[in-house]
């Protein structure tokens, strides 16, 4: 069985930075499209002739934008205060779980070889200081 998954998986190849570090700048630059568009896409609903709603509620277009603005930094806000929190936990607990994360294990592992350790110095600790009061007439 592990045969065949592995003549079906490729290997990866050892490559350069320079294709990686393209797509993360590209992505990491994709919301400011998101921003232009978000922007083109706010005055086609302002200005629509078939629906004078916003027009309505808001007299001025900076009004409408400055209104969707204040929508967004609230869902931020919100996102930033409940969500964030929420999916940091689960991810690491689902990470933890049946020992799925092998940098978890290692650190329990590290965790139990410095409580040996602690252990060993405390016993040292305590001999020294027993032939210390030996050596003291």
């Amino acid at each position: 069985m592990s045969s065949i998954i592995d003549r079906i998986v490729p290997k990866q190849r050892k490559m350069s930075t320079k294709v990686g570090g393209l797509l993360i700048i590209v992505g990491e630059t994709m919301f400011l499209f998101s921003l232009l568009n978000f922007l083109m896409i706010t005055r086609l609903q302002y200005y629509s002739s078939g629906d004078s709603f916003m027009r309505t509620l808001f007299p001025h277009y900076l009004f409408f934008l400055a209104a969707l603005f204040i929508a967004a930094f609230l869902g931020m806000w919100l996102t930033y205060v409940y969500v964030f929190p929420s999916k940091q936990r689960f991810a690491q607990e689902q990470a933890i779980k049946d020992h799925r994360s092998p940098m978890y294990n290692t650190l329990l592992e590290m965790k139990d070889e410095l409580n040996v350790m602690r252990a060993s110095i405390e016993d040292l600790s305590s001999k020294v200081d027993s032939m210390e009061e030996k050596e003291q007439p």
